[in-house]
């Protein structure tokens, strides 16, 4: 009998949507969607954090001020930095 693989199927949809989120952050460095657009938010969040990490960046995720939207915003963190007054 041969063993069989498993299939981590949260992690492959991820894997999936960061390819996709990615497309838009390189060009945006933002996101926003309607959270009833999605089929998981937490599974949204996970792939925006996921497409910064591939990338070397840092990106934050949320809900907007009603909850009825979520977002990834790419952050620079040395211009945060200067923005802070922290360098």
């Amino acid at each position: 009998m041969a063993a069989s693989k498993v299939v981590d199927l949260r992690k492959r949809r991820i894997e999936r949507l960061a390819v996709d989120l990615a497309r838009v952050l390189v060009s945006t460095n933002y996101l926003i969607v309607e959270v009833d657009e999605l089929d998981s938010v937490d599974e949204w969040r996970a792939a925006a954090r996921l497409a910064a990490r591939q990338r070397g960046w840092q990106v934050r995720t949320g809900f907007g001020q009603t909850g009825e939207q979520v977002f990834a915003v790419r952050v620079d963190p040395e211009a945060e930095a200067r923005w802070t007054g922290q360098s």
